[in-house]
C-alpha cells in the first residue's frame, strides 16, 4: 500500500536530500477522473510489480464502479482493463510531486508533538522553507482539490505559519484566491456529476429540480457546467 523501507527498530529514517514516497491509502476525497484512476494504477503497479495481472484488472474494475464508494462515476470494464494493460506494459515510475526527508515508523506510537520535535531537531525550525518547496505544496493541494491556506501549507512543510507567510505576497494571494475558487467549483461539479449519475441511472431523464434537491447547489451556472462536463465524459 505504500513504499517500503527498513526501519530496523528505529522510530524514523532521515533522508537529507529527500526520497520518493508513494502511498495508496484511501483519503476522504473520491477519484474524480479517469486520468486520476490511471495514476493510481501506475502507483499500484510500481508498488506491487509481481501482482497477478488478472486480479489487478478485477480490483480496478471494482474500484471504477461508483458503488465502491471510491469514485464519482462508473467506467466500463473494457476501458478499465485496457488501461491496466497499458500501465503494466509501460511499467513506468509514477510521478512523485514531492520528496520526503523524514519517514516515521508506522509501528512506533508517536504523537504529533513528538514527531514535530524530531522534525525540529533534524531540520532547523528557524529556517524558512525554500520557495520551490512552498510552491510544490501549493501545487499538491491544487492537484488534490484541497483548499490552499497558509496554515495548511505550513502543516505540510512541518513548520510555522510565520516561516511561510513571507512567500504569500499580494500577487501570490490573488493567484491563491483564484485557485481556491477553481477548487471549490471543481468539487461542486464533482458532487453534481455524482448526483447526475444517480438521477440518470437506468435511463431516467435528468430533472434540474431533482439535481438541485439532491446536491443543495443553487448556482445555475455550475449546475449547467456540471451537465455539460458530464455529457462530454460519457
Amino acid at each position: 500500500m505504500e513504499t517500503s523501507f527498513r526501519f530496523e527498530g528505529e522510530k524514523y529514517i532521515y533522508f537529507p536530500d529527500g526520497v520518493k514516497f508513494y502511498s495508496l491509502y484511501r483519503t476522504k476525497r473520491k477519484i474524480n477522473s479517469f486520468s486520476e484512476l490511471e495514476y493510481i494504477a501506475e502507483k499500484f503497479n510500481h508498488l506491487n510489480p509481481e501482482f497477478d495481472p488478472d486480479l489487478t484488472k478485477r480490483l480496478f474494475c471494482e474500484l471504477a464502479d461508483r458503488g465502491s464508494g471510491h469514485i464519482i462515476r462508473t467506467y466500463g470494464e473494457g476501458r478499465v482493463e485496457a488501461m491496466v494493460d497499458r500501465v503494466m506494459a509501460k511499467n513506468k515510475e509514477p510521478y512523485c510531486p514531492r520528496l520526503r526527508k523524514i519517514l516515521f515508523n508506522p509501528n512506533k506510537m508517536l504523537s504529533r508533538t513528538q514527531k514535530m520535535q524530531i522534525v525540529g531537531s533534524l531540520i532547523s525550525a528557524k529556517e524558512r522553507p525554500p520557495e520551490e518547496d512552498i510552491a510544490a505544496v501549493i501545487e499538491d493541494l491544487w492537484i488534490g482539490l484541497e483548499k490552499i491556506t497558509i496554515t495548511r501549507v505550513a502543516q505540510e512543510l512541518n513548520t510555522t505559519r510565520h516561516l511561510v507567510r513571507w512567500y504569500f505576497t499580494d500577487e501570490i494571494m490573488i493567484s491563491v484566491r483564484s485557485a481556491n475558487q477553481e477548487i471549490r467549483q471543481k468539487n461542486i461539479i464533482a458532487k453534481c456529476i455524482e448526483a447526475i449519475d444517480i438521477l440518470t441511472e437506468g435511463g431516467n431523464r435528468l430533472k434540474m429540480r431533482e439535481l438541485k434537491k439532491l446536491t443543495s447547489v443553487r448556482d445555475y451556472f455550475l449546475l449547467k457546467k456540471s451537465i455539460v462536463y458530464y455529457q462530454d465524459r460519457i
